[in-house]
C-alpha cells in the first residue's frame, strides 16, 4: 500500500504543560500522514492525544469536557503519562481510552503508531494485549452494564447520587431530604450496593466509588 492511499489522521493534542504540547504538535505535524494541533472547541479530529505527568481526576475532567464538546462522537483517546493509577483506568475507558503508553518507555514513533491504531479502531488491525483487554472491558460495559442501567463501576445512577452525598459527609436523613426519598429507601440503596459488590460497609462503598472514578 502506498503512502498516497493512506488517509491522514487528524490529532487533537491535550497536554498538561505547554512545552510538552508544543513539542508533540511540532513533531507529529512533521509526519506527512498526520495533522496535529491543540484541541479547540468543536474542531474535528480523529484521535485525542493526552499527554500528562500523571493521570489524575483533573486530567480526566478535562478529557470529559473535550468529549462532551466533540461534534459527532467520543474520540478514541491515546494517553501518554509517567503514572496512570489503576483506580482511574475504568473512568478513562469510559471516556474513550483505547491505548496507554508509559512516557518513560515510549518515543514519538510509539505514539505515532498508537495514534494510527486508534484511528483504525473498528477496522481489522493487530492490537496488543493491553488494547484487547480494553476492548473486552468496553464490550462488557456496552453489552451488559449499560442495558442494565449501570455504569462501568456496576452502579446505577441513584446509587452514585447516594454515595456522592455520603462522601460529602451527609447523613441518610439529609440525603433522603435532598433526593426526596424515604430514609429507609436510602438505607436500602446503600445496603444493596454493599451486598451486591461484596463490600464491607458504607464507607467501603464510598471508597469503591471514588476508586472507580464515578464520584
Amino acid at each position: 500500500m502506498s503512502d498516497k492511499s493512506v488517509k491522514a489522521v487528524t490529532v487533537a493534542v491535550l497536554a498538561n504543560d505547554p512545552v510538552t504540547g508544543e513539542g508533540a504538535v511540532w513533531w507529529l505535524s512533521s509526519c506527512k500522514d498526520i495533522n496535529a494541533s491543540y484541541w479547540t472547541w468543536r474542531h474535528p479530529a480523529d484521535v485525542l492525544l493526552v499527554l500528562a505527568t500523571e493521570i489524575t481526576s483533573d486530567t480526566l475532567s478535562r478529557v470529559e469536557r473535550v468529549q462532551h464538546e466533540t461534534p459527532d462522537s467520543v474520540l478514541p483517546m491515546v494517553l501518554v503519562a509517567h503514572e496512570f493509577p489503576e483506580h482511574h483506568m475504568l473512568r478513562a475507558i469510559d471516556l474513550g481510552l483505547v491505548s496507554y503508553l508509559n512516557r518513560h518507555e515510549s518515543g514519538f514513533d510509539d505514539i505515532k503508531r498508537a495514534i494510527q491504531e486508534a484511528a483504525a479502531e473498528g477496522r481489522e488491525s493487530s492490537v496488543g494485549v493491553q488494547q484487547a483487554l480494553i476492548g473486552h472491558i468496553r464490550a462488557l460495559r456496552d453489552k451488559a452494564l449499560v442495558p442494565a442501567g449501570l455504569n462501568i463501576a456496576g452502579l446505577a445512577d441513584r446509587e452514585v447520587e447516594v454515595l456522592r452525598f455520603l462522601a460529602e459527609g451527609l447523613s441518610t436523613k439529609q440525603i433522603s431530604a435532598k433526593l426526596s426519598y424515604s430514609e429507609r429507601t436510602v438505607k436500602s440503596i446503600v445496603h444493596g450496593v454493599v451486598t451486591r459488590l461484596n463490600l464491607r460497609n458504607r464507607t467501603h462503598a464510598v471508597v469503591y466509588a471514588l476508586r472507580t472514578g464515578v464520584i
